[in-house]
């Protein structure tokens, strides 16, 4: 086992004392979960054993189950909804200890978690988000005064601070403001599963690649941020702050789940494609039209700050052509022009983050912090980090829940990615076994062999770790023939503009609920399985 992984082993019983007993600006090093999180999950390991109870399950301790959701951009977000959705109708969620997510479940996590009591209300949840997505609207406005404040008020500003306003808001249509700290509350009293929300560090992805690093993933809860392995944290009020050596220099307001939204997705397609998207929402800004109508007449391929100067007049050459197209609408409330001016305000930094394809960009709080330990060094001297979509690691959060500390016993692995529908479950195998940590061993080779028309329930068991059963979104089971599988994959695209009808969604949590409807029996009996082998309760 990777000395790290026997590190966290240690760690199971022996959080740090007193790490985050309030919110002051404290640098949590050590291997394990924070206090606050060990608290909140022996909560929810109470509510679980009286729930198992009341089924007539009799068990001294009750099993950890994660449910995780992948990465696929609004039709992830969307289907997540829907498991969720028929989990708690089926009974599971509430025996459900932890909630982690990658890019687009992070979308509907968050959506859910800042409401009160939002597992008791996941229907009125659903119908919310037909409409939402059907009578929402992307306000231009809204969104280029968001980017012109990101802009002036922080040094950190970058495409992520865009995108927020820009992709993530024209497509999920809100924008929350409420932030992680805030949805303490519920997590602490057990009444929710606890929330782990990934990310990674930009910066180490090339580590990731070739070696399948540790410390490439991040990660978020309500009440710490940094790396899980090997275990260095900032409270999650102080993320994006200001620290050197250890001591907090300048307190920034903490992100809210608009911008952490972005950050969590952020890589729904390749980057030629988001820059132009990028580049079309910057030109709808401008001529005032619909992102869908934008053809974009302007391309650049600048890289430094001169360039980015040129194309803001080359801008302003477009916008006044336009304006001379259209000086004749009395109906018009102000100018283009006027438009022009507002928007060049703190436009500079817009370009330049494009230019340098800068995401991410946060104050480091291990700047300078004088590490001792090996697998920590060399991130002191980052003054800034760089986080991004963790699916570009691996599209499924499985690295943050199968630390030891965690003690997961079942995996519910809701796969919503695009393309092959194992990729997750292969490379986290991959991941596994080069650091070793216990995971089921797969049969690869089958895996490719059904990967174009999966069935919609797979199981896989070793001798030490946890079991995961995994679930494909689009299977033979709940599309039937493999051209209809091909064909909800072609309608539910990870990247697009255009919104889902309401038939589209309606059809989208239907399918995503009969993956746990056709398969409910199997989950509960390997809960009662796992439930069983608890040891004797100490007398």
């Amino acid at each position: 086992m990777d000395p790290r992984q026997e590190a966290d082993c240690r760690a199971t019983s022996s959080t740090a004392p007193g790490d985050d007993d309030d919110d002051g600006p404290k640098i949590i090093i050590h291997p394990g979960i924070s206090d606050k999180e060990k608290k909140s999950v022996d909560n929810r390991q109470k509510r679980i054993l009286g729930m198992l109870q009341k089924l007539d399950i009799k068990t001294s301790k009750a099993p950890v189950v994660a449910v995780l959701g992948s990465g696929g951009g609004l039709r992830a977000a969307i289907a997540c909804q829907g498991v969720l959705g028929e989990l708690n109708h089926v009974g599971i969620l509430d025996l459900t200890t932890y909630l982690a997510g990658v890019s687009g479940s992070t979308w509907c996590m968050s959506s859910l978690y800042v409401r009160k009591n939002w597992q008791d209300h996941l229907a009125e949840a659903e119908e919310e988000l037909k409409v939402r997505l059907q009578e929402g609207s992307w306000n231009p406005g809204t969104a280029l005064k968001g980017i012109q404040e990101a802009a002036r008020r922080s040094e950190n500003f970058s495409l992520t601070d865009i995108w927020q306003y820009t992709l993530v808001y024209y497509m999920t249509k809100e924008l929350l403001g409420s932030s992680l700290s805030e949805v303490r509350t519920r997590s602490e009293e057990g009444e929710v599963p606890y929330p782990i929300f990934a990310a990674i560090d930009n910066s180490l992805l090339s580590e990731w690649n070739e070696k399948k690093s540790l410390e490439t993933w991040f990660e978020f809860t309500p009440h710490v941020a940094g790396y899980p392995l090997p275990g260095a944290y900032v409270r999650t009020t102080h993320f994006g702050s200001k620290f050197n050596g250890g001591k907090l220099i300048k307190k920034e307001k903490e992100k809210d789940f608009a911008y952490l939204r972005a950050l969590w997705g952020s890589a729904l397609a390749d980057k030629e494609t988001t820059q132009r998207t990028i580049q079309q929402f910057i030109w709808s800004f401008l001529s005032q039209q619909d992102i869908k109508k934008v053809s974009m007449s302007a391309t650049y391929e600048c890289s430094d700050e001169h360039d980015a100067e040129s194309y803001m007049l080359s801008l302003k050459e477009k916008l006044s052509s336009l304006e001379d197209e259209h000086e004749d609408r009395s109906e018009q409330s102000f100018s283009l022009r006027e438009m022009y001016g507002s928007f060049s305000f703190g436009m500079l930094p817009v370009l330049q983050s494009l230019f340098t394809w800068t995401w991410g960009s946060t104050n480091n709080f291990l700047y300078q912090h004088g590490l001792k330990d090996k697998p920590l060094d060399g991130m002191e001297s980052k003054e800034k980090l760089h986080l991004m979509d963790a699916g570009l690691a691996i599209n499924s959060p499985y690295p943050l829940v199968l630390p030891p500390v965690r003690n997961t016993q079942l995996i519910l692995s809701f796969d919503f990615s695009e393309g092959d529908p194992f990729e997750t479950i292969k490379t986290t195998a991959e991941y596994c076994s080069a650091h070793g940590i216990p995971f089921p061993e797969l049969d690869v080779a089958k895996l490719n062999q059904e990967a174009e028309a999966p069935s919609d329930f797979y199981i896989f068991e070793g001798k030490e770790g946890p079991v995961v059963m995994h679930f494909p979104l689009f299977n033979k089971v709940n599309c039937g023939s493999r051209e209809n599988i091909s064909n909800m994959a072609k309608t539910y695209k990870t990247f697009q503009l255009g919104n889902y009808s309401q038939e589209d969604v309606h059809q989208l949590l239907e399918l995503s609920k009969a993956n746990v409807k056709n398969n409910k029996e199997k989950i509960m009996e390997k809960i009662r399985a796992l439930a069983k082998e608890a040891p004797p309760a100490e007398k």
